[in-house]
């Protein structure tokens, strides 16, 4: 098809429509391409003469075996919409093409449809560069995020040190001598709310005059290496002062542990080495286990009721194991411990490393800490084995005069077999007596099932 064009007051024949689409395409855009409506490329155009790319092996081949999965369906939708009447061109829309000469790289392209409408002239913009700047962004905004997740992270720990301490610990700014941080204890001791503190320096706090006399002190080499006692005489808060100055990056710091003054230490800590002395000194055993029984803490006396030198061959093991009565014992204790909050000395036997039975009597008490949950057995001799003796000799002259009278009324045979009841009876009521009238531990000690306990306990009137 011939077409005339006046130019200059003559008449050119134009050239053909594929030699016009070259020449508008040779000098516009980075990558260049004429692709028919299947996506084969019939010809490649590279204007931008920076643009080191060969793609001359692509000539003849189709298009989308150089496209990444997700270009194919972006392409294959650009090309159906020009197949429409009224679209002429398409919007920018951007294509990542794979190959093995030049690797993968993004170009956007804009889409035209040709005069016979039986091609597409793609006229794309490398933007290799621009994704090696955005890759570098990315690349340096995830290293950022991760030095930010490390600085959270160390922040993180530090908070919890510092808080997990049971020391009263403050951060200053050396220069200034202000409080940057400080822990709830710092804020206890100092007697102020921790919020009100941040900022406020720390000489003011103690009412000390000259701040850069006191925050020299804090720094001098005197201080590193012994106590600064600072007496607050408006509040009666005498504390001892333990400083060390450290470099945080361009920041020098002063963190300082507060305490008091040994005067006030010793009248709250008094009680505690009381009980510490008592302990280690009295003559009576002491075991701590936890709900199940099982052995956490001993002293020395009851370690010498064991016969043992070795606390390490005690800790862990159950306390039963210690007990005539084994679980029948540990269980009673156990559950009246833990309802009633303590019990009355319970009378049984100990038995040592050696098999050697001692008799014994056993107190406990129920206590919960932030340590856990344990129950404290004290066991001490019977405090008079003869008058216990003389008790056993009581029920047994009771018996026998009772088994006596019987004597004569009928055959021995008989006399047994009446008397088992009395026997029966008094085993009844000595274990009720020792398990505090406890029916259900009363049951096991004597192997008996409930039902059966409160069978006997209505024969010999004991309910």
């Amino acid at each position: 098809m011939a077409n005339k064009l006046k130019h200059h007051g003559t008449n050119t024949t134009l050239v053909s429509t594929n030699e016009m689409y070259s020449r508008i395409i040779s000098n516009i855009g980075d990558i260049n391409l004429l692709i028919d409506l299947k996506g084969k490329i019939l010809k490649i155009n590279l204007p931008n003469k920076n643009i080191n790319k060969n793609l001359n092996s692509w000539l003849n081949k189709n298009i989308f075996d150089f496209l990444t999965i997700e270009s194919k369906e972006k392409l294959d939708l650009q090309i159906t919409s020009l197949t429409e009447i009224n679209i002429l061109s398409t919007k920018g829309f951007e294509l990542n093409h794979v190959s093995t000469d030049t690797g993968e790289f993004p170009v956007r392209y804009k889409g035209f449809k040709t005069e016979d409408k039986k091609n597409i002239i793609l006229i794309g913009n490398d933007l290799s560069q621009i994704a090696e700047v955005q890759k570098r962004f990315v690349n340096s905004q995830l290293a950022l995020e991760r030095e930010y997740s490390k600085f959270r992270s160390f922040e993180t720990k530090y908070k919890a040190l510092i808080e997990f301490s049971e020391e009263a610990l403050v951060i200053l700014d050396a220069s200034l001598g202000n409080i940057l941080d400080l822990n709830n204890p710092a804020a206890k001791l100092l007697k102020q709310k921790k919020e009100k503190l941040i900022g406020i320096n720390l000489s003011k706090i103690f009412n000390y005059e000259n701040e850069k006399e006191f925050i020299e002190k804090l720094k001098s080499d005197k201080i590193n290496k012994s106590d600064f006692v600072y007496i607050n005489e408006k509040n009666k808060n005498n504390i001892i002062l333990h400083s060390s100055v450290f470099r945080a990056e361009n920041e020098i710091c002063i963190i300082v542990r507060l305490e008091k003054t040994l005067k006030e230490a010793s009248s709250e800590n008094e009680f505690i080495n009381i009980l510490n002395k008592f302990y280690e000194k009295t003559r009576d055993g002491i075991v701590f286990t936890n709900k199940m029984g099982i052995i956490k803490y001993v002293n020395d006396s009851f370690l010498s009721l064991c016969k043992s030198e070795n606390q390490q061959l005690i800790i862990d093991r159950p306390f039963s194991e210690f007990l005539a009565r084994g679980i029948v014992d540990l269980k009673v204790l156990i559950e009246a411990t833990l309802e009633n909050g303590s019990t009355m000395p319970f009378k049984t036997q100990l038995i040592s490393n050696f098999d050697i039975r001692t008799d014994i009597e056993i107190s406990s008490t129920y206590t919960s800490t932030k340590f856990g949950e344990y129950i404290c057995f004290i066991i001490s001799y019977k405090p008079n084995e003869n008058e216990i003796n003389t008790s056993d000799n009581v029920v047994s002259e009771k018996a026998t005069r009772k088994i006596t009278k019987l004597v004569g009324s009928a055959p021995l045979k008989d006399l047994v077999a009446d008397t088992s009841d009395i026997v029966e009876k008094i085993c009844i009521e000595t274990a009720l007596e020792m398990t505090k009238n406890n029916r259900v531990a009363t049951a096991e000690m004597l192997h008996l099932s409930r039902q059966s306990l409160y069978v006997k306990l209505r024969k010999h009137n004991l309910l």
